[in-house]
């Protein structure tokens, strides 16, 4: 399928060009370059987004192919084009169904954004830093179990949070490492030196830096002072409540955005916008922009597309740094090969206007939107 963009700004290898696009089958076939022209559409690489729990209605969790198609279209629908399908906490042995569920809907051709993956938040976390995951739902590390889990399903698991102070912990990263498979410190109470010895160990990025881990504290190294020294990615949610803006803004600064990936958290109520306190359940409840459950800060109900708009429009970073924390970090991380736009390059694509609202998504060299 060929598909044309014409008169669109797009970035390639990190300078602002102005042209036509010419796709053929997801890659880009031919670029002709011209004079840009005033309030020009945009095009830039298509959304990722490692870190989601569903999305309009629909949980990760669902066993129903049908709901598993629906997902990746209503992805779509909001330019992220990658998606790593993210789990909460149950013994390995209750997410086989679920796993199997993945593999036999995303198998051949379906429509809307590109399921790379899995990504599986637990069950091996902290409970002293659970927050709003059930406890009971958290467990021991069994190296043994491990090791036969991964044996059957590391093909299809990309990210594995997990606490690493837990006993065994470090074995276990060790061992997500050498199945392929990325450990991502999460909901931990690790100390200075531990989380030195967890990045050691086979430790790659963290999971919603800032969020169920200690606090800064300037008197003693901890966690967050160990991760900023490293090289890790960090997860960072984007909707100023999980992490507020000052705060925010000099996270990125002092990170890098060459580190930062941006991820939604969300969950099967994100995608709507609610009023305040509006209940949405029985233990689930809006506030602050946010979700609660129990009183706990939950997930959010912003997207990559409000994270990207945010970094643009609110906290005015450049375009190319925007596009690197909302796409091309996680891309790279789970092998999109959708890293920037040049001849031959993948091309999962966003077309916006000049004030960034959707006008179209190609996905696949097909449109997605």
């Amino acid at each position: 399928m060929k598909i044309t963009i014409n008169n669109v700004r797009f970035m390639s290898q990190g300078t602002m060009c102005f042209g036509d696009l010419y796709i053929q089958d997801g890659f880009v076939e031919r670029i002709d370059y011209k004079t840009p022209k005033p309030y020009s559409d945009i095009a830039i690489n298509g959304f990722v987004d490692i870190h989601t729990h569903g999305f309009r209605g629909i949980s990760c969790e669902t066993a129903d192919i049908d709901a598993l198609h629906q997902l990746a279209i209503q992805y779509a629908k909001r330019g992220t084009v990658a998606f790593l399908a993210t789990l909460d906490p149950m013994p390995l042995k209750d997410y086989e169904i679920i796993l199997q569920k993945y593999r036999e809907a995303f198998k051949g051709d379906y429509l809307g954004a590109r399921f790379c993956g899995i990504h599986l938040e637990g069950p091996f976390l902290n409970p002293k830093r659970a927050n709003d995951i059930d406890i009971t739902a958290l467990q021991p590390i069994d190296l043994k179990e491990l090791e036969h889990f991964l044996f059957h399903y590391s093909d299809l698991i990309k990210i594995m949070s997990i606490s690493p102070e837990l006993e065994h912990g470090l074995e276990a990263v060790a061992m997500l490492k050498r199945f392929g498979i990325k450990a991502s410190i999460a909901h931990s109470e690790c100390s200075y030196d531990q989380t030195k010895q967890a990045i050691s160990a086979g430790i790659s990025q963290v999971t919603h830096l800032c969020n169920a881990m200690a606090d800064f504290d300037h008197h003693q190294a901890g966690i967050l002072d160990a991760v900023i020294e490293s090289d890790l990615l960090c997860e960072l949610n984007m909707d100023g409540v999980h992490i507020q803006r000052p705060m925010l803004k000099w996270l990125i600064r002092l990170l890098g955005s060459h580190r930062v990936m941006a991820i939604s958290d969300g969950s099967r109520y994100s995608g709507y916008d609610y009023p305040q306190n509006y209940q949405l359940d029985a233990t689930h409840v809006v506030k602050n922009h946010a979700i609660y459950t129990n009183g706990h800060l939950a997930n959010s109900f912003r997207d990559i597309l409000d994270a990207f708009r945010f970094l643009h429009l609110k906290l005015e970073y450049p375009l190319a740094d925007c596009i690197a924390m909302t796409s091309t970090n996680a891309g790279k991380l789970i092998n999109t090969l959708n890293y920037e736009i040049g001849l031959g390059k993948k091309a999962d694509l966003l077309v916006m206007d000049h004030n960034l609202e959707l006008k179209d998504v190609i996905i696949n060299g097909k449109h997605s939107l």
